[in-house]
């Protein structure tokens, strides 16, 4: 028997594995079609290294950016015990940055099969955090790191501190 008496018999079952070609087909064409999804950009808050002020600017620019001052401006994570809405309750949790190596990494990464892996050293060894008052600047991954992020939660008494945004 050859193919074509084999596939005038069982007409029923050609016709569903055509149907199911068609369908992983039309998801093939509608996955590569449809654009990838991209994190929302908002605005966050970044403080100038010169004068210490607080300024806005996107949450897609990686720290140091360009203060008003011409000078460095690094991310200011803001916080409040109340309402964010009262700006006189906000305080800085932590300061961060990129050292210039990091930031080239993440902002230009390596194509191939690893896919940046190989930068992920670098990338981590160098986001840095500092404390408000000391700028003492960090590996956020190390032990300090994490006790100067660590530190806000005692801010608030019993309440959890809330994260605060421009605008918001």
């Amino acid at each position: 028997m050859n193919l074509r008496e084999w596939m005038n018999q069982n007409s029923a079952v050609v016709t569903i594995i055509a149907v199911v070609l068609l369908l992983v087909s039309l998801g093939v064409i509608i996955m590569t079609l449809t654009p990838k999804q991209v994190g929302r950009v908002v605005d966050v808050y970044f403080m100038d290294t010169d004068d210490g002020k607080l300024f806005v600017d996107k949450s897609d620019q990686l720290p140091p950016v360009v203060a008003p001052s011409g000078k460095d401006g690094v991310r200011a994570f803001i916080f409040s015990c109340s309402d964010c809405g009262d700006e006189a309750s906000h305080f800085v949790g932590w300061l961060e940055t990129y050292t210039p190596a990091a930031k080239k990494a993440i902002e230009a990464p390596v194509e191939g099969p690893e896919g940046g892996m190989d930068n992920y050293e670098l990338i981590e060894n160098g986001h840095m955090v500092a404390d408000p008052v000391s700028k003492k600047w960090v590996p956020a991954n190390s032990e300090y790191g994490f006790k100067i992020m660590d530190m806000i939660q005692n801010k608030c008494g019993d309440e959890a501190p809330k994260p605060c945004f421009p605008g918001r």
